[in-house]
């Protein structure tokens, strides 16, 4: 049976990311040759996406774990000499926030009792849908002199 190591496994996670990008690049590339249509490229390019994200997302937490256990492993250094110095709250908090929360007008209205308009759209997309933007056709350049 194969051990993996946490560096093994980030090797691996970043492998696969790699491979997650260049597909979707590769995907992107053949939508605007126009050897793919757009309704078969938006969800399979959804799907890379989510799963490059995925894979970035677990490297990074995976490469913070790792550099977390690199620091607990070195000894800290230690300085008997010079103990840590405390600040006063007035000299580190920003102005006013010393003394508190600010006080809160005690007159407001319940939330239920002012009216909100209904947004416009499905739920998945509030605003509404977004027109699609047709491709301009091409302008061929001026000659350069």
């Amino acid at each position: 049976m194969h051990r993996w190591s946490p560096h093994c496994a980030l090797g691996w996670l970043q492998a696969e990311l790699e491979e997650a990008e260049q597909e979707a690049e590769e995907q992107m590339e053949q939508l605007l040759l126009g050897e793919q249509s757009l309704e078969a490229f938006l969800p399979a390019f959804q799907r890379g996406r989510a799963l490059a994200h995925l894979r970035r997302t677990q490297a990074e937490k995976l490469q913070e774990l790792l550099r977390r256990r690199e620091r607990s492993a070195q000894p800290a250094p230690t300085s008997a000499a010079d103990p840590p110095k405390s600040f006063p709250a007035a000299a580190v908090l920003p102005t006013g926030a010393a003394r508190g929360p600010p006080a809160v007008p005690r007159s407001l209205p319940p939330l239920d009792s002012r009216p909100v308009p209904p947004l416009k759209g499905s739920p998945g997309c509030p605003l509404g849908p977004a027109p699609l933007l047709s491709p301009r056709p091409s302008q061929p350049e001026p000659p350069h002199r």
